[in-house]
């Protein structure tokens, strides 16, 4: 009876140990049926203005884990920020890094009077992994948008749709503390449809409370208690809805060692990321989330010690007594380690800002330096170069006459078609072949100018730190005339590919550029063939 007893007993541990470390690591999530989308990395969340072309060129090369185009408050003229948005997004899934980047877009508030947010979605539907949900107060607006979604996922799910906005259900992350009602129902907001992950905020909220201020300045800038709760709240209402939790901006961007501390604790307290508001916050952000040397070695040392206990009672490591709640946490430790930097040194340690820290050799202020200053390639390599694709090149060029009056002298090309206006007169009309032209009396632009223009527009999205060496042009037309003024974009299309017989890292790719002005004229097409990487080579 007793063997019975303690037989029955031992089994009936074991089990719970089992549903215990499988509840641990592996939590009921509200959104299960988003697929993969719902446990990608978010260390950093960043915010872009969707007016801003600039800043929209930039985004995809930034490397941030997930980049929102903002169509709410940085935004002045929000329909001009909706056609640019629709731009980007229309071009977006051929640029370099879109598929290593989450691209969300933040709508205006459900509690708008003139409802703007209905039409953010529909400019931000194609094209973008979701949305950011700001000053959501209760769960019911998420199934509002859950419905409305559904409804457009449906219409869009029989049509093609070349850059995949269909191939997912779109996620939401709720902004979930900017009103008092939202932190009262926040739990409840977490455990919302679609939501992969929530975060906070108290800039709204501030002004909706009275206070006049966020922050103790007495205190080293440390959040007051009432703010204080809200990121605690956010962090416990994620996980225990099983979403990831990401914590709010820090707003002074100068304040890089005020911005790192804050991370770390972020991170130590257990949240998933963090959002950003400038591109230098991004790596250092990367850098903190990271797990250093020594938290990597712990955590694997626990996670086999106890794997090879068979997750039974009680281990010791290091002096300390290890039981269920370290090995999962051990093992949530691992699970942040970047696969492709795991060796890496320079990405060692939180950051901490020390005196031994300034006695550092030369070699770790390189590291800093590149840090600070990435190496970003967004060419394709030879394997991403298949026959048939065609990219449209972001950048575009308005060219002046001060570019051929410079070009030509720097090449010393003294032909007066394109530095005399009195001598270039005739030649547009001659050039139009009817004696019909809009450009009586403007210099022929340099068309090796043209040719090089057209060739630097085609780098960014093809060849940017990808080629190893230009082969030749089996080809140079140029079918339409460059005058000042004009503004020129490009494309590529690849005519064909084949191995390197003598360099088995590289391959020889076949390239035709063809070069627009603002009317839809042709007025450069060029093929060239390159020697490219290939992605063993990396």
């Amino acid at each position: 009876m007793v063997a019975t007893w303690s037989l029955q007993t031992t089994m009936s541990t074991t089990l719970f140990l089992k549903q215990a470390t499988k509840r641990l690591l592996h939590p009921p999530l509200s959104c299960r049926h988003l697929s993969s989308s719902n446990v990608r990395r978010r260390r950093s969340v960043h915010f872009i203005p969707a007016d801003n072309d600039k800043f929209l060129s930039k985004s995809l090369t930034l490397g941030a884990d997930t980049i929102v185009l903002d169509l709410e408050d940085s935004v002045k003229d929000k329909q001009l920020g909706r056609e640019k948005l629709r731009a980007f997004l229309d071009m977006a899934h051929s640029l370099p890094g879109r598929n290593n980047t989450e691209v969300l877009v933040r709508i205006n508030p459900l509690s708008s009077l003139v409802e703007d947010w209905r039409e953010d979605l529909v400019a931000g539907f194609d094209g973008s992994d979701g949305f950011v949900v700001p000053k959501v107060e209760t769960q019911d607006e998420l199934k509002l948008l859950d419905e409305i979604l559904s409804d457009m996922e449906h219409s869009n799910h029989h049509k093609s749709n070349n850059n995949g906005s269909s191939r997912h259900p779109k996620v939401l992350l709720p902004i979930a503390t900017e009103t008092p009602l939202a932190v009262l129902n926040i739990a409840s907001i977490a455990q919302g449809p679609r939501v992969c992950a929530i975060t906070w905020g108290c800039e709204d909220l501030s002004a909706a409370l009275g206070s006049y201020n966020t922050r103790d300045a007495n205190n080293s800038g440390a959040y007051l208690d009432v703010f204080r709760h809200c990121q605690t709240m956010c962090l416990l209402a994620a996980k225990a809805a099983g979403v990831q939790a990401i914590d709010g901006v820090y707003q002074n961007v100068r304040d890089m060692d005020g911005f790192q501390n804050e991370a770390n604790y972020a991170k130590c307290i257990g949240f998933d990321g963090k959002l950003t508001l400038h591109p230098g916050q991004i790596s250092a952000l990367h850098k903190v989330f990271e797990p250093t040397r020594e938290e990597r070695e712990e955590a694997t040392a626990i996670v086999t010690m106890w794997e090879q206990s068979d997750g039974k009672g009680v281990i010791e490591f290091d002096g300390k007594m290890i039981d269920l709640p370290h090995y999962v946490r051990a093992k949530k430790v691992l699970a942040r380690v970047d696969d492709d930097d795991e060796d890496d040194s320079s990405k060692e340690g939180t950051i901490v800002s020390t005196e031994s820290d300034k006695d550092t050799n030369t070699s770790k202020d390189l590291e800093e330096e590149e840090e600070v200053f990435p190496r970003v390639f967004m060419g394709k390599y030879f394997e991403d170069l298949e026959i048939g694709l065609k990219l449209r090149h972001f950048l575009t060029r308005t060219v002046t006459e001060a570019d051929n009056v410079f070009f030509t002298c720097l090449t010393l090309n003294p032909a007066p078609i394109h530095l005399d206006h009195e001598m270039s007169k005739g030649n547009d009309s001659s050039l139009s072949g009817d004696g019909s032209s809009s450009n009586s009396g403007k210099p022929l632009f340099n068309s090796m100018f043209t040719l090089a223009l057209l060739v630097g527009m085609s780098v960014p999205e093809a060849t940017h730190g990808t080629t190893v060496a230009n082969l030749g042009f089996s080809e140079v037309l140029f079918p339409k005339p460059v005058y000042p003024g004009d503004t020129l974009r490009a494309e590529t299309i690849i005519l064909d590919r084949r191995e390197s017989k003598s360099r088995p890292t590289q391959g020889i790719v076949t390239l035709q550029h063809v070069a627009y002005n603002q009317r839809g004229d042709v007025v450069c097409k060029a093929t060239r063939t390159a020697l490219m990487k290939k992605k063993q080579a990396r």
